[in-house]
């Protein structure tokens, strides 16, 4: 994980206290404590930090108090990393265990303010003024926890990769993932040229990185596939062989932290994963990352409804029939994070997609009492349209439902 940002510079033992008050404990509203953060030592901060940009403190830096409200109000006011002579070690451990990048580096980094510091996590270096400096390089197994994005992240992350590995077989088979006419118009709506570079994140079986291969050159690899699940990764290079595509190359790999350079790619695509991420914005900033400036974010994903009681009670649903589910957004929500990452949407397609509950019920395998709960709960949802997804039952009275998905295109400006 590597990251780049404006170096805000503190002194030494900074603690809870100055970090986030004890008089905004009292809310669980993460927007509060983002606009107080810091504000015990630098009342314009909140305002002034942008996303990205690097905290470089003294030593002892979150001493105090316990209080895991300091590391959330650091981490949603977007801070990047911290980098910190010493720690205090709870704050440590809670900064692990929620996700906020930081290292120690044993003397504070020689930086103004405002100068652009470079931090590479997993190798523990922070370059600054031309200079690189080696903090402390973590354990593999805290690296681990925090490259996910905290312990629920991890966690999350790997029933999915358990999951989906087990299931990996089930997802060839979908109807919905290898649907052609779905693919083709993901694919005309985003134009590729014939020399485009295209990203497909958490290509899952790599349909669509398949029907972007057939539209860019076969000269190089020019279509790469990324999924942190091996098993189905290894679906896709046979599904690949079958076709003779030799122009895809599939890598296992996190959306919330690729490994490419900046503005690698013409074209970045997701499509029906994007409910399945722990930390959305940060996927969404990852993916414009490595898009070059004029080239297309492509983002493809069922939807919820906009109606906040029918969308938790769908939520709860797929939560139950499939664990790593995060959270199916609306439609707005995902417009929303796609133009918070700086991007402008040009296209903006719905495809409703019927479903019937054993074959969706099937491709996740959760068990028949877990299977039994989440058809009763479907079944209920009929009467007044409770999830919003029109559930019903055929003339041969099989339970069916519409998903209601969006093809969102977007330029990088």
């Amino acid at each position: 994980m590597k990251i780049k940002g404006k170096a805000w510079i503190f002194g030494d033992d900074v603690d809870t206290d100055a970090i986030i008050p004890g008089k905004y404990l009292r809310t669980t509203d993460m927007q509060v404590f983002a606009d107080h953060v810091l504000e015990g030592i630098d009342p314009g901060f909140a305002g002034n930090v942008r996303r990205g940009d690097i905290i470089v403190a003294g030593m002892n830096f979150g001493c105090g108090s316990s209080r895991e409200q300091a590391v959330l109000a650091i981490k949603h006011a977007g801070v990047g990393c911290v980098v910190a002579a010493s720690f205090a070690r709870i704050f440590f451990r809670n900064a692990i265990n929620i996700g906020l990048p930081l290292i120690e580096t044993g003397t504070k980094i020689p930086c103004k303010e405002g100068d652009v510091v470079e931090i590479d996590i997993e190798d523990g270096t922070v370059t600054a003024g031309g200079c690189e400096y080696t903090g402390t390089k973590m354990p593999d197994f805290l690296l681990e926890i925090l490259m996910d994005g905290g312990l629920v992240a991890h966690r999350k992350k790997q029933s999915a990769k358990d999951r989906f590995g087990r299931r990996s077989g089930a997802y060839s088979k979908s109807s919905i993932l290898s649907d052609k006419d779905h693919l083709n118009l993901i694919v005309d709506l985003t134009a590729p040229r014939e020399s485009d570079k295209v990203l497909d994140v958490a290509t899952g079986n790599g349909f669509l990185a398949f029907e972007f291969a057939k539209r860019v050159s076969r000269a190089n690899a020019n279509v790469i596939g990324c999924d942190m699940t091996r098993d189905m990764l290894l679906v896709a290079e046979r599904i690949q062989r079958e076709r003779g595509l030799d122009n895809v190359d599939f890598r296992v790999m996190d959306v919330e932290s690729l490994e490419f350079e900046d503005e690698s790619f013409d074209i970045v695509s997701c499509r029906f994963a994007f409910h399945h991420f722990t930390d959305p914005g940060k996927a969404v900033s990852e993916m414009a990352r490595v898009c070059k400036t004029d080239g297309k974010i492509v983002l493809v994903d069922g939807l919820s409804s906009e109606d906040a009681i029918k969308s938790e009670y769908h939520n709860r649903i797929e939560q139950l029939r499939d664990p790593s589910h995060v959270r199916l957004y609306s439609k707005p929500e995902l417009v929303g994070m796609l133009e918070d990452a700086g991007l402008k949407v040009i296209h903006a397609r719905n495809w409703d997609a019927n479903f019937y509950f054993d074959e969706w019920i099937k491709i996740a395998d959760p068990g028949e009492e877990i299977a039994g709960e989440v058809r009763r709960m479907i079944v209920d949802s009929v009467e007044g349209d409770k999830t919003g997804l029109r559930v019903r039952f055929d003339d041969e009275g099989r339970l069916l439902f519409t998903y209601s998905t969006v093809i969102l295109v977007a330029e990088k400006e």
